[in-house]
């Protein structure tokens, strides 16, 4: 995606892109490629290494499946591995995105299929794996995750067809505070 590959420090020309493009200073830039590049020598993060990465704060494999569709979402040009740009453009939005910014990376996650709109299935499995993941997401209710997502979608879909757009998944976080916790998992920070 972002044509960074293996050089030990990264171009002006992607610094300055990066830069405009995320909430990182060239500062942060360098510092965060310097570490990607320690970790990735060839300048991409495969999804074996990103799983281990990730999972080691989950040793119980309860998490891999969540962390499975995370790399699916971080790599946005479908290539099987993440690049720089990629990298640090999903940890910008998740570090400092605005509640726009982050619903649409949450977006991402849920449409599976990357056809977008987010089925009721998706929305199911992800719930699914951020439930085996840490458990119980929602004190509130006791339902499985197909209720919830019929429970959503009924909030959601507003003109009832059985999908959400991005627009329906957006506006129906941003009005009501409970789906916006329980679907972008950010603690409550808008």
């Amino acid at each position: 995606m972002g044509g960074i590959h293996s050089n030990k420090r990264i171009s002006k020309t992607e610094l300055k892109k990066l830069s405009t493009k995320t909430h990182f200073t060239e500062a942060q830039i360098k510092k965060w490629y310097k570490g990607f590049i320690k970790d990735c020598p060839s300048g991409l993060l495969n999804r074996s290494t990103f799983l281990s990465m990730y999972t080691q704060f989950f040793p119980d494999g309860k998490a891999r499946l969540f962390y499975e569709h995370l790399f699916r979402t971080f790599d946005q040009d479908a290539s099987g591995s993440i690049d720089f740009n990629e990298f640090l453009t999903a940890i910008s939005i998740t570090q400092s995105g605005s509640p726009e910014e982050k619903l649409e990376l949450a977006f991402q996650l849920y449409d599976i299929d990357r056809n977008g709109t987010i089925e009721e299935y998706e929305m199911t499995q992800i719930i699914k794996a951020i439930h085996l993941m840490v458990g119980d997401i929602d004190e509130e209710n006791n339902k499985t995750p197909a209720e919830r997502t019929k429970t959503i979608f009924t909030k959601m879909d507003i003109n009832s067809d059985s999908v959400l757009t991005k627009e329906e998944f957006i506006q129906g976080c941003l009005s009501d505070e409970h789906l916006y916790r329980l679907l972008a998992q950010n603690d409550g920070q808008k």
